[in-house]
């Protein structure tokens, strides 16, 4: 027999009285409704105090909500159909909204529409021209050239590059509000069969627009031949890239319940559409000539180069899945799914690089080589497979055992491609599309000795390979590899890794006053390495032989966590938890070496009665690592006895403290009639960034140490309190008061006059406001 959620509910409380039911009932069965209506006003501007919420101007703001429900399934009226309207932050660009309507136990349907802006700057101003969503970003025809090579023993304003900007170029900047919006839209349909069947059908579609920075670097271009400039490669501009994207998802179930078992089978299909191949600017930066000098061409031609670099390409992914449970018996369950998925992207390269076009004039210079083939052709299968049983041997212990396995079956061809890079040299890569297979194990024992003390034993196994599957990605070498490096036809550096987890956990409850916990994790990872596998980074001259990505070396980790609850009075309890992570990191000679993750919470809550009450709570956290790098290259240490140089080595910590703690309170007077909160919260975060000279005994003074720490705190003060006029009507009012500082050294290549010299100033600023909220609402509730 199904079993639908909430009918029986409400068909039991349809034969009580209204004022015979529990209250908590009673708001199941009879909701009241609400419309609610008010203002807020902020103090300030901040895009950061806004970055969510949809406040992010000073001034007023409408606020809005609703919650409607009706239907002769509410308030004992004896049917079942409901339908309910529902509204929540109407008045920002955070709003929502939603409509739905079901007949219990045999259908239902329901719309729903969120809108979400994410704002990403604080402060960035630019001297390009276009807007936000846009993908051709141009400069004004006066605004000339920028030498990027920088002048020595100049004052400020005349060292060159964007260090010394005129006065023309000065006034071509402008300052933008960068955000990403989401739109998006459901429709959710259901439909009962009989007391077995059931089919379900929903429907989302998501509309993404504006945009979110991007670093891009120029390509270089060299007209010297044509009596022209030498555009200059690597030249870094921070552009509004576009987010201007669909994606559309279906998902079709078809449901069966029985009296021991149910099933599923799924259809979900997702189709991504990105409104551009590219994102294209205009190259100002030279390497010759004069700030601000005309960039004309002796062919007759004004302007500049332009370069291009690709936004995400559209593509598809459908999926089949099953899904099943059975209970064998009342000691004994198994459920489990398997589905198998096909991911395409099929997009032309046409619009995804830089033409080298001028702008301005017609024809341009092609500096990119022929491509094999005109776009990826790319196709990755998935597979997925999990399963667990359990069984309760007796009363007091209890087994399971699962498996999870997935498979990424990557099928894109592998070509050989020749490009010219940001420095202008040919460059021929091989792409490497990776497969990879993830196996896990798992096995548990919970022992119960008595109603207080409960015991968890685990056993976890997990299993990777990696993999490309055609010839040519498995036998390309890099032109930068020392003689004999290239031992092994492979395209990965780690094939296969195996991790063996140990789990244990203890609770024990005492006079039911007190709780504890307690748990330990030992894992070991252990991965086999391929040194001489190519890489296409490598082919570049970028890899540092040696070096292993984290994620992928072998690492031991031991985990420890405990935590105690104390129920001291009827009125007053207090909790205290912690946990302390360390990663050893081994058999790599480059890249993360340890790290280690900390953290105590404690939290207490003091009810005075049941009018009064008040909380507290503190919480510290400490995460840190430690890495060990070598100079790009061939200065590495080589394993098995190839060729290296150990005399490029250093050493960089970073260390991440968090603390934060906080009060609050409830009050009730006037017989509940009016109601206060309110709450203090402070928190402060720091990073500290140190590098240690290992063994670089050429390098100048000042290239080791800690540069100053990157520190954020905020303050948080939230007071609301609400007056109840009579049984339908409330009226609330607020006050928040919100203080954000922080300071990120980062920020210092983006001011004007402090950039390196082929950057353009953005002016972003390391985010720091003060916000002042004041806000009142009024509720009309009916049922």
């Amino acid at each position: 027999m199904l079993a639908v959620p909430g009918l029986a509910a409400a068909q039991a409380a349809a034969k009580a009285s209204a004022d015979d039911m529990d209250s908590d009932v009673k708001a199941l069965v009879c909701p009241t409704n609400y419309l609610e209506a008010g203002i807020l006003n902020a103090s300030d501007s901040s895009n950061k105090f806004g970055e969510y919420n949809g406040i992010n101007k000073s001034g007023l703001y409408g606020l809005g909500a609703l919650n409607i429900q009706g239907g002769s399934g509410f308030c004992q009226k004896g049917g079942n159909l409901r339908w309910q309207v529902t509204g929540k932050d109407l008045g920002t660009t955070s709003r929502s909204a939603g409509a739905s309507i079901e007949q219990q136990g045999k259908w239902s349907f329901g719309v729903n529409f969120d809108q979400l802006r994410h704002y990403t700057t604080t402060g960035y101003e630019s001297p390009f021209l276009g807007s936000q969503g846009d993908n051709v970003f141009t400069l004004p025809s006066n605004f000339g050239i920028i030498n990027k090579t920088a002048i020595a023993n100049q004052p400020a304003g005349r060292q060159g590059g964007t260090q010394g900007l005129t006065a023309t170029q000065l006034g071509a900047f402008n300052e933008h509000d960068v955000y990403n919006q989401r739109l998006n839209t459901s429709v959710t349909s259901s439909y009962q069969i009989d007391d077995n069947w059931s089919v379900k059908f929903d429907y989302n579609h998501l509309d993404m627009s504006g945009a979110k920075l991007i670093g891009a670097a120029t390509d270089p271009l060299n007209l010297t031949a044509l009596g022209g400039f030498n555009y200059g490669g690597e030249g870094v501009a921070i552009l509004m890239n576009p987010t201007e994207s669909t994606t559309d998802n279906l998902n079709v179930a078809l449901n069966w319940v029985g009296q021991k078992a149910y099933a599923s089978a799924e259809y979900y299909v997702s189709l991504y559409h990105d409104d551009y191949s590219g994102v294209s600017w205009t190259n100002p930066y030279v390497s010759t000539g004069v700030n601000g000098t005309a960039p004309l061409l002796a062919t007759g031609k004004t302007g500049y180069p332009v370069s291009t670099m690709s936004t995400p390409p559209s593509n598809q992914f459908q999926q089949l899945k099953f899904t099943g449970g059975y209970i064998v018996s009342d000691k004994t369950k198994v459920v489990g799914s398997a589905s198998v998925a096909l991911n395409t992207q099929d997009d032309s390269y046409a619009g995804t690089y830089s033409p080298n076009s001028i702008t301005g004039g017609s024809g341009g210079l092609a500096t990119l080589p022929g491509l094999p083939v005109q776009s990826l052709d790319g196709e990755v299968i998935i597979w997925h497979a999990d399963g667990r049983v359990t069984h309760q041997v007796t009363n007091k212990l209890g087994l399971n055992v699962g498996f999870t396995y997935d498979e990424r079956d990557n099928n894109t061809s592998s070509n050989t491609y020749s490009f010219y890079d940001l420095g202008g040299k040919n460059r021929i890569v091989v792409n490497t599309p990776m497969s990879l297979r993830k196996a896990d194990v798992d096995a548990g024992l919970d022992y119960r000795f008595d109603n207080a003390q409960h015991l968890h034993l685990g056993y976890e196994f997990e299993e990777i390979n990696r993999w490309c599957k055609n010839a040519l990605a498995n036998n390309a070498t890099g032109s930068s590899a020392p003689a004999g490096y290239y031992v092994d036809s492979s395209c990965v550096q780690s094939p296969d890794s195996a991790e063996n987890r140990l789990v244990a956990k203890y609770n024990l409850n005492l006079l039911d006053s007190v709780s504890f916990n307690a748990g330990y994790t030992y894992a070991d990872r252990r991965s086999t390495i391929n040194q001489a596998f190519y890489n296409p980074i490598e082919a570049a001259g970028m890899e540092d032989f040696g070096f292993v990505a984290f994620y992928q070396a072998s690492r031991r980790e031991n985990l420890f966590k405990a935590g105690v609850n104390w129920q001291v009075t009827n009125a007053f309890s207090v909790g205290v938890d912690g946990r302390y992570t360390r990663d050893d990191y081994y058999d790599h000679t480059f890249g993360v070496q340890s790290g280690n993750s900390s953290s105590i919470n404690i939290d207490a809550q003091y009810d005075i009665s049941d009018n009064y009450s008040f909380g507290a709570y503190a919480s510290w956290q400490n995460n840190s690592y430690n890495m060990l790098n070598t100079k790009g290259g061939t200065n590495a240490s080589l394993p098995s006895g190839l060729p290296g140089n150990l005399a490029a080595e250093w050493g960089n910590s970073l260390s991440d403290h968090d603390v934060s703690f906080g009060v609050d309170g409830k009050q009730k007077l006037l017989n509940g009639k009016l109601r206060f909160n309110e709450d203090v919260s402070y928190s402060l975060g720091r990073s500290t960034y140190t590098t240690t000279n290992v063994n670089l005994p050429t390098q100048a003074a000042g290239t080791f140490g800690s540069p100053p720490d990157i520190t954020s705190n905020m303050l948080q003060i939230r007071f609301v309190g609400a007056y109840q006029l009579n049984k339908a009507s409330t009226i609330s009012a607020g006050y928040i008061y919100q203080r954000l500082s922080s300071n990120d050294y980062f920020y210092n290549a983006y001011a004007l006059g402090f950039t390196p010299v082929s950057t353009m100033p953005s002016n972003q600023v390391s985010p720091t406001y003060t916000q002042n909220i004041v806000f009142v609402t009024y509720r009309y509730s009916f049922l």
